[in-house]
């Protein structure tokens, strides 16, 4: 009887040992050798709907097994591409689903060089959304969308839906690296990332408009004037502050690049016929400000206009090494381009 007994329970010890180790093998990995696998948690998958990818990716070593564990541990799962591996427990792959680890969000980076264009940024972002450069400018000049930016953020108001304006979002769209970690990110998924990241660099500046007498639009529309006429960090505030003297007296702002960017084109070089064309960004034509931006802008020309430096000077040129030369009077200024022209 006691040798019964004995064997009984090592019946018991051997079942529950053998549907122990059962259980750890079923949620083990199913190689040992590396092989990356990409996995997409769609938007309103969980960790049982996620359990269909993951094995029919080969990465389940026992379904059964895979279900109890599902069962006993109750995971959660975010939305995003992941780079998984064959060589990972069930439990380390769903600790990375459940807390978006971002070693293996599988991302990728846009960046928006300072002073660039929207024809420019559309290009960009159509090279990370798989959309047609064309396809991004018409989301972008969607007015339904863009009413619907209007109501979202303080600092895009009416004035970029004004007739004339080229493009609504030029100077909008914040100039920075962005990381981008979903596989499939959408038009609109990266200008609300472009938008909010300028809400945070254009928020500290509403005193220096309020002070300046400035709307947004107009704000970074001058911005973006200095911004293209500075090569150098240390020129800006100078010339932000030729610019605001013009303003102040009602000369025109005369700027090159507004005539450029009329004419969508690039460059400093503009001849007497150029300046003549009819355009509400021609400075030539028409005096205070252009009608809209005409780059993106990044903080620290924001900070050189709100910090302007303060001056008698009307005119600058700058020469070919991008040294600039400041004049009073027009006479002055005249001797400094016939001296100094180098296109």
């Amino acid at each position: 009887m006691k040798k019964k007994i004995i064997a009984a329970v090592l019946v018991v010890v051997l079942l529950i040992g053998g549907t122990g180790l059962f259980y750890t093998s079923g949620t083990g990995h199913v190689s040992s050798k590396s092989e990356v696998v990409q996995v997409t948690v769609k938007k309103g998958e969980n960790a049982y709907t996620v359990l269909n990818t993951l094995d029919s990716k080969g990465l389940i070593k026992n379904k059964l097994v895979a279900k109890v564990y599902l069962k006993i541990h109750k995971p959660s799962v975010i939305s995003q591409t992941y780079n998984l591996n064959k060589n990972m427990s069930l439990s380390k792959m769903y600790s990375i689903m459940s807390k978006m680890n971002s070693s293996y969000v599988v991302k990728s980076s846009l960046t928006i060089p300072e002073g660039i264009t929207i024809p420019q940024t559309a290009k960009k972002v159509a090279n990370v959304t798989g959309k047609s450069e064309q396809e991004v400018l018409d989301k972008w000049s969607d007015q339904t969308y863009l009413k619907e930016l209007i109501s979202k953020y303080w600092f895009l108001t009416d004035d970029i839906l004004q007739k004339g304006i080229l493009y609504p979002l030029e100077g909008y769209l914040y100039p920075e690296t962005y990381v981008l970690y979903d596989k499939s990110t959408t038009i609109e998924k990266v200008t609300t990332e472009m938008l909010d990241y300028m809400d945070q660099q254009l928020t500290p500046y509403k005193d220096s408009m309020t002070k300046l007498g400035y709307t947004p639009h107009q704000f970074l529309t001058l911005c973006s004037v200095v911004e293209r006429e500075s090569l150098f960090d240390k020129d800006r505030p100078a010339i932000a502050g030729v610019f605001i003297n013009r303003l102040k007296t009602g000369m025109r702002l005369q700027s090159d690049i507004t005539v450029n960017y009329a004419l969508n084109r690039t460059g400093v070089k503009v001849t007497t016929k150029m300046t003549k064309i009819d355009s509400p960004y021609n400075t030539y034509k028409y005096a205070g400000l252009p009608i809209g931006p005409i780059a993106c802008v990044p903080q620290k020309t924001m900070d050189a206009v709100a910090n302007y430096t303060p001056s008698d000077y009307l005119f600058f040129f700058a020469k070919k090494d991008g040294t600039v030369i400041y004049s009073k009077t027009y006479e002055e200024h005249q001797k400094a381009v016939k001296e100094n022209k180098w296109y």
